[in-house]
């Protein structure tokens, strides 16, 4: 049995770093359990169903009757080692973020992690609010990263206003159709109008984390910086996606793919 001691980072994170345990363990038979995991059992119940837990403390308990050292997947790129001693081993306490399923056996479970993530909240307001396209619009999820990545790697991909509203045109240009964009931020203060006055069809998300990820993986288009926070929704709702890496750089149609497991 594999037991994941720890989530690491925040929301999306824990959920990236869950779901490639998980089908590396279903992959090869072994019985996987994350009793963290079921602070977001209210979220989405389905997870229950998978028997991954409910105590922490219980876990806590047996990792100190079973005076078992921790096993740690801190080494990037080594999924040969960790793969090899996690088939080797037994009853294993495992913890850290670089263990990495290969895609195609991450792809193999998309419909089970659908079935599991699936929202136990009322989705149709969201749906109504945002979703409904009278005239074909499609919808582009706009995800205006500040706060932390103001800091974060020296500030490598935070941008300001122009640089979105430059790649919302990009995009819209290429699209050539009408359009109804949403933006998502965790920026308290972002400048809504300057959004409003250069695109006219824009709204601005300011639901909950568990609601935003459900909004973005439904719409057509994800746009925005390095995260996983739109990996995530990407992944779950097999929408399309274009990370922007530089300011100056030029977006085509190409460039957005659905993330399917090649995280990176």
């Amino acid at each position: 049995m594999i037991t994941l001691l720890r989530l690491f980072g925040q929301t999306s994170n824990n959920y990236i770093q869950h779901i490639h345990i998980d089908a590396f363990c279903r992959a090869n038979g072994l019985k996987y359990r994350s009793p963290r995991m079921s602070k977001y059992y209210e979220t989405y119940p389905n997870l229950r169903s998978a028997d991954y837990g409910n105590s922490v403390l219980g876990m806590k308990i047996q990792k100190a009757l079973s005076f078992k050292s921790t096993y740690h997947f801190d080494i990037e790129n080594n999924q040969e080692v960790y793969e090899r001693d996690l088939l080797a081993g037994n009853n294993m306490y495992c913890e850290g973020w670089f263990f990495r399923s290969p895609d195609e056996v991450i792809s193999r479970y998309i419909p089970v992690y659908k079935e599991l993530f699936r929202p136990g909240f009322d989705t149709r307001p969201l749906d109504d609010k945002y979703l409904q396209a009278p005239n074909g619009e499609v919808k582009i999820a706009v995800h205006i990263r500040r706060g932390d990545y103001k800091e974060w790697l020296g500030g490598k991909y935070y941008f300001e206003d122009e640089v979105y509203i430059d790649k919302i045109q990009q995009l819209l240009t290429l699209l050539n159709r009408p359009a109804e964009i949403i933006l998502f931020t965790n920026e308290s203060n972002l400048n809504l109008s300057g959004y409003q006055s250069k695109f006219g069809n824009v709204v601005l998300s300011g639901n909950s984390v568990a609601e935003d990820h459900y909004l973005m993986s439904q719409c057509d288009y994800i746009l925005g910086p390095f995260s996983t926070f739109t990996l995530w929704a990407s992944f779950i709702g097999e929408t399309k996606f274009h990370h922007i890496f530089r300011k100056d750089e030029t977006i085509s149609l190409q460039q957005f793919r659905v993330c399917r497991g090649n995280w990176w």
